[in-house]
């Protein structure tokens, strides 16, 4: 294992006190009934096709795209929001995918990226086949994609955040990685108040990339339904996945 992964794993053993677990834990458990399960179309788009493969693994989902199988060399980690089953973003996955790139969907425990900010190393390790890498995630996974970035920047060239933002814990004004942020106008959750007062948090522009989706909201960026505290969008479904997935797509091919 990576040394920094097993210092990292150290520093989080330090934070994640038993005391602090066990109340995590049981309000995890209280929680679960909450979560947000992925609707029609997002389980269709975990099917294979001629297109894409898909790969179901425990602790992972992950999109190939076929045409592109002997070529693929630019990998995107997502972590999912919290309470939110990592299937709902089958389709946003797949998509991204679609234009060349190999995407991984991480499972998280009690679908809460809190509990395990380091999933993607296992994922590293299994795909040394993928010489670029960016990982990020909506909302609380991207958070949790941004403390991974925070204990060690040297294994990604990309972060990328979907209505979600670093805090002062996990500071990376200072570092040399370049930032997708996405956010939305009418999100209830990370609004548009909060994105701006993270922007100290990441790199200054160019190397942090700004989009507001106008009359976007939180919960499309999955496909899981209405979210409580969210706002009605006014933009589309179909529009705000397909704006995300065009400014990640151009993202990703800037890395390259």
């Amino acid at each position: 294992m990576h040394r920094a992964s097993v210092d990292m794993r150290r520093q989080y053993c330090l934070i994640a006190r038993p005391a602090f677990l066990m109340r995590a834990c049981l309000m995890a458990l209280l929680c679960c009934s909450c979560t947000l399960e992925p609707l029609q179309p997002a389980l269709d788009a975990l099917q294979s096709d001629k297109h894409i493969v898909v790969e179901h693994t425990a602790s992972f989902i992950g999109f190939r795209p076929r045409a592109h199988s002997t070529a693929v060399r630019t990998g995107f980690i997502f972590y999912p929001g919290g309470l939110v089953d990592e299937r709902s973003y089958a389709e946003l996955c797949r998509a991204i995918a679609a234009h060349g790139f190999y995407v991984v969907i991480t499972a998280m425990p009690f679908r809460l990226a809190v509990f395990n900010p380091f999933a993607a190393e296992p994922i590293l390790r299994e795909h040394r086949f993928i010489r670029t890498w960016a990982i990020g995630g909506h909302s609380l996974g991207g958070a949790m994609a941004a403390r991974y970035v925070y204990q060690d920047s040297t294994l990604y060239k990309g972060l990328i955040l979907y209505a979600s933002y670093p805090d002062a814990s996990n500071d990376l004004s200072k570092r040399l990685i370049r930032v997708l942020s996405v956010s939305a106008s009418l999100d209830g959750l990370a609004t548009p108040a909060l994105i701006e007062a993270s922007k100290k948090y990441l790199p200054p522009p160019p190397l942090t990339r700004y989009v507001v989706l106008e009359g976007g909201n939180h919960a499309q960026f999955g496909n899981y339904g209405t979210q409580s505290r969210d706002n009605p969008a006014t933009m589309s479904y179909e529009e705000q996945q397909r704006r995300t997935v065009d400014e990640t797509v151009r993202f990703l091919r800037s890395l390259e």
